[in-house]
């Protein structure tokens, strides 16, 4: 059995909390002993999620609290047995996407030497970015499933916008300026698509 606390918490406390939950962790343990081990696991395969292109391979613990922490191409899982892990590996990559997405996007502003007037995330079920006139850009969070050069042509693309709000050969003069090659990193997100909406 692991006890979990902020890194930032005392030993002392973790002891002190232990010593008074002593009754009710041994009672949690014997339920977590008596339990057959069955784990739910995410939707879009039995044993894996997709991040940043590459499979990581999900290793279930049994565990009072959540926790989930990636190792090279594993995706450790601290979860009580009856928990749904794939909610917590969904919910997992969209607390990645927060700052990946938010970092990929700013390097390329920098770049185009503009910046959104506001970034946040989407859940549209069809479209991976959006850009208004008012500079507000949103970026679908499925995206951190998909490679870097894939993430930069989107951001790329709702960059291009700030400049052209329309899909004009000016447009894409400015996306490829950003991303050179933007016709065939559209391509394999479009070839990927079905799967990264999965998720």
């Amino acid at each position: 059995m692991r006890i979990h606390a902020p890194s930032w918490t005392p030993r002392l406390e973790i002891e002190c909390y232990v010593r008074q939950q002593h009754d009710w962790l041994r009672r949690a343990w014997l339920r977590m002993q008596t339990r057959t081990p069955q784990v739910q696991v995410p939707a879009v395969s039995t044993a894996e999620v997709r991040y940043l292109g590459r499979m990581l391979r999900l290793e279930v613990r049994p565990s009072l609290f959540s926790e989930l922490r990636r190792d090279g191409h594993i995706l450790l899982v601290h979860a009580p047995l009856d928990v749904d892990v794939s909610a917590l590996a969904r919910d997992w990559l969209y607390t990645q996407a927060q700052r990946l997405l938010a970092w990929r996007l700013a390097r390329i502003a920098r770049r185009l030497g503009r910046a959104p007037s506001r970034f946040a995330l989407s859940d549209a079920q069809t479209q991976w970015g959006s850009c208004t006139r008012r500079g507000h850009v949103r970026l679908n969070w499925r995206l951190v499933q998909a490679p870097l050069e894939l993430i930069d042509y989107v951001a790329a693309h709702e960059l291009a916008h700030l400049v052209h709000l329309d899909h004009s050969p000016r447009f894409w003069a400015q996306v490829a300026e950003l991303c050179p090659d933007a016709l065939a990193r559209r391509a394999e997100l479009r070839t990927m698509s079905a799967t990264l909406f999965q998720v």
